[in-house]
């Protein structure tokens, strides 16, 4: 069956709806019963057939509506909000950048890798931006924390987030590749590292990022073949390498004084100790004390120190012993040198002058024509004596003074000393050249001195320079193994080291940290190997009043020793004449072991039972107590190798 329908026509779109009768009608079945359906009736839906009416509007007549709109404005992102997550990192960097500018340089010889170079990289690469902030906010805990060190540990947040940070920028290291850029990032890291351990006093700790930033370095000089990818690190290749090689100068020189012997055990307390000194009552192992506060704080007294697993380091500068003619080895050698710290060579990366026509010091001229030359040649002057370091550190050795008892044994040796041909030839040529040196110098030195109220950078920097002749000069009399009247001698020289060191703490801007090599030593040689008891004195109050710590090495912790000095110096004096005492101060020794975690001092002591002069061994941790002093313990007698070998 077949259904159909019939479709009408309106013939008006807009026309009055279909008449309803004609709409039934068209309903109605057509012959044939096909029915068609009327779809002509609908009205036919367009666009003008709806109300325009907007929803929402409540009128019924539609109105078009127009609203004013703000013009969109495209704006860069703040720096801030990209590189930083909050206010507290921004400040942090703050911190940093104020650290590094003014402070880390030591205010003197303003090295532009701290000044420029560092806040600029630090705030693009992502790692040294971390590391930065871990400084800035170990710096910041240290501020609000001053008064109490042990806050540090019981939820100072500053501290704590530190810790976080310096965590990020390690394992974004660890993450880097072996790229142009990753090398220099990780030159610089190693900085940050070590300025962020060192700050805090972890000596340890920053010796290991020192041995990782040596390792790359000594491949540099060494001409390897990683050797271009560690001079291609930079637009200006050259330059960037000097400027780290400046800052690791000052490190290669104090990570040896840290380095220089094996580690010390600590065994149990002897029954048999020296008589406490008039006002100085021997104490004992305690709590842990607090020393006096002082910027930037005194991190390394919080807590016991760390343990280092790091047992029996040699000394860097050490060589094997010779073998005698029939065979048998005299003494035994030290263990094998520590990866990353290469032995003093003429091709040592460290003392190498920024003036590039300066090689040689058959070029070293009459008078010098600026402070530059000046320091030039300086360099090399100090890499000619450290070459000689491995051969006074061996010939001590084999001296084995630590088990001489006899003093007519001990004059032998302290003459034998100086009887060595190697030993005279260093001698000679290191006197010749630092006189050559210092009659270019003077004259730039005089002018300086007369012009020292309108240029007092200068006067300052020249003063310094001054500093660094006067200890070299110390160095090769070999105090130590000359007799009383050279050693008196030398007084003159130690008190204008004094005089020099105060002038330059007095001036230059202080935060309490740095980076820079300092006066540190040299005002501890004064404190301890002069024989004007004022001078000493005077020395050891120049380092109580300036308390500094310049990265490896502290003023407080060189301090106290000083003052373990004086009392073995008071002791000495009851008895004897000045050739007798001068002999039993020959002895004295002073060994750091564990890398820096605690010092041990060497010194003659009148055995109450036997009434004789016995060599003894004192050990203390690096932890001051109230009164500044280090808490020392008695153990016996190890052969570790003195740091101040032939010095005093």
């Amino acid at each position: 069956m077949e259904i159909q329908f019939a479709i009408p026509i309106v013939s008006s779109a807009r026309g009055n709806p279909a008449d309803p009768s004609a709409a039934s009608s068209t309903l109605k079945p057509a012959g044939g019963g096909t029915h068609r359906f009327a779809l002509d009736s609908r009205a036919r839906h367009t666009r003008r057939s709806s109300t325009r009416t907007r929803a929402g509007c409540t009128t019924s007549t539609p109105k078009l509506i127009h609203t004013k709109r703000a013009p969109l404005v495209l704006t860069e992102p703040s720096y801030n909000s990209v590189r930083f997550a909050n206010s507290d990192q921004r400040a942090y960097f703050d911190e940093w950048t104020a650290l590094s500018v003014t402070f880390l340089s030591g205010g003197l010889n303003q090295a532009r890798l701290w000044t420029a170079t560092m806040p600029q990289l630090t705030l693009d690469e992502p790692t040294l931006r971390y590391g930065a902030m871990a400084v800035g906010a170990l710096r910041k805990a240290y501020e609000v924390e001053h008064s109490n060190p042990n806050a540090l540990t019981s939820g100072n947040r500053h501290y704590l987030n530190a810790v976080m940070y310096y965590c990020e920028a390690l394992r974004l290291q660890s993450l880097a590749k072996p790229t142009k850029e990753g090398t220099r990032t990780a030159l610089l890291s190693s900085l940050l590292f070590i300025c962020f351990e060192a700050q805090q006093g972890n000596t340890a700790a920053a010796m290991k990022h020192i041995m990782g930033g040596f390792s790359m370095l000594n491949e540099l000089a060494a001409c390897t073949d990683k050797a271009p990818g560690l001079v291609s690190i930079a637009p200006a290749p050259p330059s960037l390498v000097q400027e780290i090689l400046d800052c690791y100068r000052p490190l290669e020189l104090q990570s040896r004084t840290f380095m220089g012997s094996p580690r010390i055990p600590k065994p149990p307390a002897t029954n048999q100790t020296p008589p406490p000194l008039a006002g100085h009552e021997l104490r004992t192992t305690g709590s842990p004390a607090q020393s006096p506060s002082s910027q930037p704080g005194t991190p390394w007294q919080i807590g016991p120190p760390r343990s280092i697993e790091l047992a029996n380091y040699p000394s860097p500068t050490s060589a094997g012993s010779p073998r005698s003619q029939d065979g048998h080895p005299s003494p035994p050698s030290p263990p094998a040198r520590p990866p990353g710290i290469a032995p003093f060579t003429k091709s040592s990366p460290y003392f190498r002058p920024r003036i590039s026509t300066i090689s040689t010091l058959n070029d070293l001229p009459n008078a010098f024509q600026s402070f530059g030359e000046a320091q030039g040649y300086w360099t090399l002057i100090q890499r000619h004596m450290v070459h000689y370091l491995p051969l006074l550190t061996m010939i001590t050795i084999q001296l084995n003074l630590p088990t001489t008892t006899s003093d007519v044994e001990l004059e032998k040796k302290f003459a034998s000393m100086k009887q060595h041909p190697k030993i005279n030839k260093f001698i000679a040529e290191s006197r010749y050249w630092l006189q050559r040196w210092i009659e270019a110098f003077d004259p730039l030195f005089q002018a300086a001195t007369r012009n020292a109220q309108n240029a007092k950078q200068a006067y300052l920097h020249a003063v310094s320079l001054r500093i660094e002749y006067l200890i070299l000069y110390i160095y090769t009399t070999i105090p130590r193994f000359s007799g009383l009247i050279t050693a008196k001698g030398l007084t003159p020289q130690y008190r204008e080291i004094n005089a020099h060191a105060e002038t330059l703490l007095a001036s230059l801007p202080r935060c309490g940290f740095s980076m820079d090599s300092g006066w540190i030593w040299p005002l501890f040689i004064s404190s301890f190997a002069c024989r004007d008891h004022a001078v000493r004195e005077d020395a050891i109050r120049i380092l109580g009043e300036y308390p500094i710590r310049n990265a490896l090495r502290d003023s407080r912790i060189f301090r106290a020793v000083a003052m373990k000095n004086r009392d073995v110096e008071l002791l000495n004096s009851t008895e004897g004449d000045e050739n007798e005492q001068w002999i039993r101060l020959r002895r004295r020794e002073l060994v750091f072991g564990d890398l820096g975690n605690n010092v041990a001092f060497r010194s003659t002591w009148k055995n109450p039972n036997t009434g004789k002069w016995e060599l003894i061994e004192e050990v203390a941790d690096i932890r001051l107590g109230e009164d500044g002093r280090l808490e020392w313990r008695q153990q016996p007698v190890s052969g570790s190798v003195s740091l101040l070998a032939g010095v005093c």
